[in-house]
């Protein structure tokens, strides 16, 4: 008793209540106290003791709001951080035509950020160079700039585990033939000078292991501890290796090697921003990966020669003459620019604009194919996306024109000059593409080669076929349409047709990873699928476990359970005010 009272006596009383709460140290400053306003979180202070603080119930309530409170700011202090890191070379970048202004004038070269990142003072010196005896994929922040040995063998896990298990769940189609390389390149530009991109990998590699580890239970709160603090100092090093590459692009003229590794590593970061959920970091990387490719590519018909101007002489061998498979170089860049191209059409329905690189599409994603392909060959340059995301060139390039369709009607319904009669016939043209599309696939036979094979490992799942993964984003794509030209309207039979069709697809398809491939059309039926399905598209995102957690598959859900929050709708109501209805814009990869 003597004790309690002579500790009470030294206790400062006029400490702030959540410094109390928290049993930590109160400096007493007013209107907020250096540890309130340090971690971000509300400084209860006054006269008057709170109704919460009553030594029972309701303080530990509070208890414990406090301190999820903390967590969460501790969260999105991180996220500024990381953006802070890149700030000073994204917040410039434009989309002009001007000869690699927008990477010289931008992304490498603007004015500081008011707040000192890490890597702010590192452009252009040596401060940060690995020393020689150290390899540089065995480092880690050991403080401020000093980088640490690590043991090597924790990052060679991760990047394995990124290849048998992160990779096909991000990417459930891409399996390409072993004669044209297969996905060798992959390791291979992992053990390359691509610094950053190596260090990005394995922090979504360490993310992706813990959502397993954990798979939603507390009792490995210090496992995921452990497994953030390596996702935190790998994207560190990630993100001052991304910064130095783009800072040294504008000290020599743009070589396409060099300009096509930046915008690799850009992208990878982006893919790694929503597959963390980090908001919207992902609008930033994309303006500067599409100007990096702009600058790199400034005329599509030079895409063929660009891309057979990349092989390398070590890796395939020459003597393999014409049947030699993809280098390293020439896969990355058709993955990558595959991917950017389709990044950029789902954004563009988030963003309610046209797709960017619309100028490119026909080029090298061409609707139509133009010649049989082979896989004992090298193959022609254009791309053809069901390699990279199991869809048809054209079901993607439709998405695009929908969106395209969309921010016509916005602009000419702003300008007082919308006419019906138009806008029924642009939309038809489209209506008729789509529901031809899905005539023919449900009409004819696939051959053996367009159904998905199984990855044997334990997380990953059977494959959908190419043909229904197909039918369901283009009934998405229907769905997209109708509103676009009838208005928000989920009664309408052609829209609730759709719907239906579309969840009974979903629904039924095989348990696996093959669900992240499905995010868009998943979340686009689910905005207007009838009350009594809610249960049913809940239950489809529960298939994956903790994995839900990684991807787009979460911002889908929270985005369809907003909007259910909602109902009815205004018939003014569009996908693009779903893709934003978080309060930030989402894009669904």
């Amino acid at each position: 008793m003597i004790k309690h009272l002579l500790s009470s006596k030294v206790r400062s009383q006029s400490g702030c209540y959540t410094c109390r709460l928290r049993r930590k140290k109160c400096d007493e400053r007013r209107p907020e106290c250096s540890g309130c306003a340090a971690l971000e979180i509300t400084c209860h202070f006054g006269d008057t003791k709170p109704d919460w603080m009553d030594g029972g119930p309701r303080q530990k309530e509070m208890a414990e709001f406090v301190k999820a409170q903390v967590k969460k700011q501790a969260s999105q202090r991180r996220d500024r951080k990381y953006l802070d890191m890149l700030e000073s070379g994204t917040r410039k970048v434009s989309l002009s035509d001007e000869p690699r202004a927008d990477v010289e004038r931008g992304y490498s070269a603007s004015a500081p950020s008011t707040k000192e990142s890490p890597i702010s003072h590192v452009s252009g010196s040596t401060a940060a160079t690995s020393p020689p005896e150290l390899p540089w994929h065995s480092q880690a922040f050991s403080g401020a700039d000093e980088p640490m040995e690590l043991d090597r063998s924790a990052d060679i896990h991760y990047a394995c585990m990124y290849l048998d298990y992160v990779f096909p769940h991000l990417f459930p189609h891409y399996r390409p033939h072993i004669l044209v390389g297969g996905r060798g390149w992959v390791l291979d530009a992992l053990q390359s000078n691509n610094k950053s991109l190596y260090h990005i990998t394995v922090s979504l590699a360490s993310y992706y292991f813990a959502l397993i580890l954990n798979n939603g239970e507390p009792e490995h709160e210090e496992c995921m501890k452990k497994m953030n603090e390596n996702l935190q100092s790998q994207m560190e090093l990630g993100l001052r290796e991304l910064q130095r590459e783009v800072s040294s692009l504008h000290s020599r003229k743009m070589d396409p090697r060099d300009g096509l590794v930046v915008m690799e590593s850009i992208i990878q970061l982006l893919i790694f921003e929503v597959a963390t959920g980090t908001r919207e970091n992902w609008k930033l990387h994309l303006d500067a990966a599409i100007a990096l490719f702009r600058q790199v590519l400034p005329d599509a018909d030079g895409w063929e020669e660009m891309l057979y101007g990349l092989v390398n002489h070590r890796w395939p061998p020459p003597e393999m003459g014409m049947k030699r498979p993809w280098s390293t170089s020439q896969a990355a860049c058709r993955f990558f620019t595959a991917n950017l191209l389709y990044i950029d059409v789902m954004s563009s329905v988030s963003l309610g604009c046209p797709p960017r690189l619309y100028n490119y599409q026909n080029k090298i994603i061409p609707s139509c194919k133009t010649s049989e392909w082979s896989p004992c060959t090298m193959g022609e340059g254009p791309l053809r996306m069901e390699e990279f995301r199991g869809l048809h060139n054209w079901v993607l390039q439709v998405i695009g024109d929908i969106a395209s369709l969309h921010s016509w009607k916005k602009a000419q319904s702003l300008a007082g000059s919308l006419s019906i009669n138009e806008l029924l016939s642009r939309g038809t043209i489209l209506l008729d593409a789509i529901k031809g599309g899905i005539m023919a696939i449900q009409t004819s036979c696939p051959p053996p080669d367009t159904v998905a094979t199984v990855i044997s490992v334990p997380v990953l799942g059977e494959q959908p076929s190419y043909a229904m993964h197909n039918t369901i984003w283009l009934n998405a794509a229907l769905i997209y349409l109708n509103t676009v030209l009838a208005g928000w309207q989920p009664s309408c039979p052609e829209i609730s047709t759709a719907v239906a069709n579309t969840t009974e697809m979903l629904f039924n398809l095989p348990s696996g990873t093959c669900l992240g491939a499905l995010a868009w059309p998943l979340c686009v039926a689910g905005c207007l699928a009838p009350p009594e399905d809610e249960v049913k598209y809940k239950s489809i995102v529960a298939r994956l476990g903790g994995l839900q957690l990684f991807g787009s598959l979460r911002e889908a859900m929270h985005i369809m359970e907003q909007v259910w929050a909602q109902r009815p709708m205004d018939e003014s109501w569009d996908v693009a005010q779903c893709m934003n209805i978080l309060g930030h814009g989402v894009v669904l990869l």
